[in-house]
């Protein structure tokens, strides 16, 4: 039984990690908390909806829909509002409650077209494999695979490509970059749109699997932002490790617990790293100039 739980945590924790990776892709380059990404997620499973249930199409050309939206939308929110805000050097403070509203406003906008129901892609029962003691279902299989393969592929973006080594820059110090005549405009583009796809393609893992409502965005925003600071602000990859903590420890407690404990859970890892490491595992301290 308590491998079973295990298990369950990484594939959720695999999840986590996807939307996670995006949330601090955007925030440790921009350093716009952006609250918004919470609607893009939900806006990817509402497209996916729309084009496989409502429109009857394949798929495969459901989940690009979703996707193609959800990096559309991630790209309008910069141009249209992060950008203005970021050529008049506004405090960050605006930046965020403007994502607040854009958060509000596009959800209560899902609501009012598609209602507040849980919608439900596939009513049927899903197909399960067993490995051993371990019972996993077909989607719950390929979030694992999906994960490994956009983990391998961020890394060697990040890592071998011009655009990670300018995404990297920009982290470091914006101010140099733009001295060697480097457009953060454009990389910012770029960057959103990347966080957006990343968030799109949970959204529609998600979506498959269990379903959706419109609020489901927040609870996953939630989630990446601990994930982010768990595993450490500054360091890309380190949300993967927060995503994995949360993932596994959420379904502990369903096993020892109740389920209505999730989210406690959540906020409680959050306290502690706040109060006990607030680097995160795999930051380092810093001044309080490099902040």
């Amino acid at each position: 039984m308590l491998l079973q739980f295990i298990v369950n945590g990484i594939v959720a924790g695999s999840v986590y990690s996807i939307v996670a990776l995006g949330f601090a892709l955007i925030y440790n380059t921009t350093k716009v908390f952006h609250i918004a990404h919470g609607a893009v997620y939900t806006v990817a499973a509402y497209i996916f909806y729309a084009c496989y249930r409502l429109l009857g199409l394949p798929p495969a050309i459901s989940v690009f829909c979703g996707l193609s939206f959800a990096i559309l939308l991630g790209i309008l929110m910069e141009v249209l509002v992060y950008r203005p805000l970021y050529k008049r050097k506004a405090l960050s403070g605006i930046a965020l409650v403007s994502s607040i509203g854009m958060y509000i406003f596009i959800v209560n906008l899902i609501a009012m077209i598609f209602g507040n129901e849980t919608k439900i892609l596939s009513p049927g029962i899903e197909k399960t494999y067993q490995f051993g003691t371990v019972i996993l279902t077909r989607i719950q299989i390929l979030e694992v695979i999906v994960f490994v393969l956009i983990l391998a592929f961020y890394l060697l973006l990040l890592r071998t490509t011009r655009f990670g080594k300018l995404v990297r820059a920009l982290a470091d110090n914006p101010t140099l970059l733009a001295t060697f005549g480097v457009e953060a405009s454009r990389l910012r583009i770029g960057i959103f749109a990347l966080g957006s796809l990343f968030a799109g393609i949970s959204s529609c893992l998600v979506a498959r699997d269990v379903g959706m409502d419109p609020h489901v965005g927040m609870s996953v925003l939630l989630i990446s932002a601990v994930a982010m600071i768990v595993g450490g602000i500054g360091v890309f990859e380190s949300a993967v490790i927060g995503g994995f903590t949360i993932g596994i420890l959420q379904n502990l407690a369903v096993w020892k617990i109740s389920a209505r404990w999730q989210d406690a859970i959540t906020f409680l890892l959050l306290i502690l790293f706040l109060l006990l490491r607030p680097q995160g595992l795999l930051g380092k301290k810093r001044r309080v100039e490099e902040v």
